[in-house]
């Protein structure tokens, strides 16, 4: 018998968990896998909790709410979301985008702030909810690559502007980015080196530490070293600040209606809110799923991270996101079960009473662990294989990061995705006609230029490599029309329509023009590969359209024309 180890069975990407809500809370676990879930759930809450109060002084609001933020999401993802892995909570992706929209209304961290925050993760928690519920997770879909790489780094960039005063001691200020950086310059020679020693200490045991063991809580021992640091050497003294007071208090119900201004602002960002955390929360699922090999439910995804963010409104906190880097962190941890947020939640629950004592913590520190993640949303790799890609795909990229960091989230998504549109507009409105030959001793045919591929003689086989639709009908019928042009001998045409999934009204008037055009040139016109919808246009169309003869393959169409 052999005793070689069976590899665990992967799931299918796509398929759906079967079990629902609270019955599979344990699924998975068992007494030899609980110390492994428990070990998970811990490194989790020691990598949340120094991430989670960055993320708070990003958000602007007291460092206790990223503690109920964290609480929350990670709570409701457990018992209503899908993957079993996926870490909810304070994320610092959408921490800028609430603070900066929200701060024009309000000053941060006032009570009427906290009440504008409040309810934009209602309302987030809402709308990606019911994205879930009506199950459009292909929404998802409709955010390129391109797009999420400019406007992630964008964010990246914003992130690291709003530290760097802490990262360097001085007081900072300035209202928009490069206010914020024009007022920083001035206060150059303000610099302390100690504030930026803690910085740059806590960046290099972060990327030192992730290379060495990605599992270890790097990030809360940076904290911990900086805070026994800070006190030895009375750091506070030589320009280092420090967090200040936590009052670690309950729950406060913070919804109020709002005004018919404020309301405009709060359901904008929302908006924008949830095309992130809908984007962000694809990614995050998809990617952990291959991992640890699960199924995959976005849709139910979205329903717990809505409700997370519900959850976190009702409880008086800010909206909260998946979060790509703690997931693959409790991946690498082991975890495979929902046992490992429900570890980390009631963990950060247990903890809350002993917030005070995060008062401590030197603001260097935390600017240092948000540089990093910063670091983590800029990936100049991507942009270099984007850039391989096509100037198109790179122009978006970029368009969509200048557009964050001049216009604004909002108007620079906007832009970016109407860029991406316009831009694959313009592709299929300029598509190739590719002239096609049969391979030597094949059935195959081929774009000709290639070794051993040749054109039979008297006939033209074409490829139009999109779909036919208004925008190409012209180009269609110009770019045939010089192809036949350079054949004059060759009074017979095969075009290959694999790659027209449908051919609209416009385009079908303009293929009966060109029917019409090559029979008065004694021409004819067969077509290969054309699929169901086309055949059935092209038979409802009647006239010359209805009476075209329609081949199963491109060597099928031309063997018949030479049998003539």
């Amino acid at each position: 018998m052999s005793l070689t180890r069976r590899p665990t069975p992967r799931t299918p990407v796509g398929r759906r968990v079967a079990a629902r809500g609270l019955r599979d809370l344990f699924s998975g676990v068992s007494r030899a896998t609980l110390p492994r879930e428990v070990v998970a759930g811990i490194t989790l809450l020691a990598i949340a909790i120094p991430e989670q109060l960055a993320t708070s002084r990003l958000a602007g609001v007291p460092a206790f709410l990223a503690m109920i933020a964290f609480i929350a999401g990670t709570l409701a993802f457990v018992a209503l979301g899908s993957n079993p892995i996926m870490s909810v909570g304070a994320d610092s992706t959408i921490a800028p985008l609430f603070a900066v929209a929200l701060g024009h209304l309000a000053a941060t961290g006032s009570p009427a702030y906290l009440e504008l925050v409040a309810t934009a993760a209602v309302l987030t928690g809402i709308l990606v909810g019911v994205v879930g519920l009506l199950r459009l997770g292909w929404m998802a879909d409709l955010l390129s690559r391109p797009i999420i790489t400019g406007f992630m780094g964008g964010i990246g960039l914003i992130i690291m502007v709003h530290q760097l005063p802490d990262a360097l001691g001085v007081p900072g200020g300035g209202a928009s980015l490069f206010g914020r950086l024009h007022v920083i310059a001035t206060q150059l020679s303000q610099v302390h080196a100690w504030p930026l020693a803690l910085a740059v200490g806590t960046i290099i045991v972060m990327v030192v530490g992730e290379r060495v063991n990605p599992r270890l809580p790097w990030a809360l021992a940076a904290v911990v070293g900086a805070i026994v640091l800070t006190a030895a050497l009375s750091l506070s003294h030589h320009g280092v600040a420090e967090l200040g007071t936590v009052v670690a208090g309950t729950p406060v119900w913070r919804l109020r209606w709002l005004t018919l201004s404020q309301w405009g602002s709060v359901v904008t960002i929302a908006l924008t809110l949830a095309v992130v955390v809908i984007s962000q929360s694809a990614m995050t699922s998809r990617v952990s799923s291959d991992e640890i090999g699960a199924g995959e439910d976005l849709s139910r995804d979205f329903v717990g991270v809505g409700a997370s963010n519900v959850l976190a409104g009702l409880l008086g906190s800010f909206p909260v996101d998946a979060s790509p880097p703690r997931t693959m962190v409790v991946a690498l941890a082991g975890g495979r079960t929902r046992m490992v947020g429900l570890v980390a939640g009631l963990g950060m629950l247990i903890l809350t009473p002993f917030a005070s004592y995060a008062h401590l913590i030197p603001l260097p520190v935390l600017a240092g662990v948000l540089f990093f993640v910063a670091g983590r949303l800029i990936k100049v790799r991507q942009l270099g294989a984007i850039a391989r890609a096509g100037r198109g795909e790179l122009a978006v990229a970029i368009a969509s990061a200048l557009g964050v960091l001049l216009l604004g989230v909002e108007l620079g998504l906007a832009v970016a995705v109407g860029l991406a549109i316009v831009l694959r507009t313009w592709r299929s409105a300029r598509p190739r006609m590719i002239e096609l030959g049969r391979r030597e001793g094949t059935t195959s045919w081929e774009p000709l230029g290639r070794e051993g591929v040749a054109a039979v003689a008297g006939v033209v086989v074409a490829l139009f490599d999109e779909t036919l639709y208004f925008a190409n009908a012209g180009v269609f019928r110009i770019e045939l029309h010089r192809l036949l042009a350079a054949h004059p001998e060759s009074h017979h045409v095969v075009l290959d329509a694999v790659a027209m999934s449908e051919i609209d009204y416009t385009a079908l008037v303009t293929l009966a023009d060109v029917v019409r055009d090559l029979t008065a040139e004694g021409t004819s016109l067969v077509i290969a590969r054309a699929n169901d919808a086309v055949r059935h246009q092209l038979s409802a169309a009647g006239g010359p359209l209805a009476a075209l003869t329609l081949y199963e393959s491109v060597d099928a169409a031309a063997l018949a024309w030479s049998a003539t």
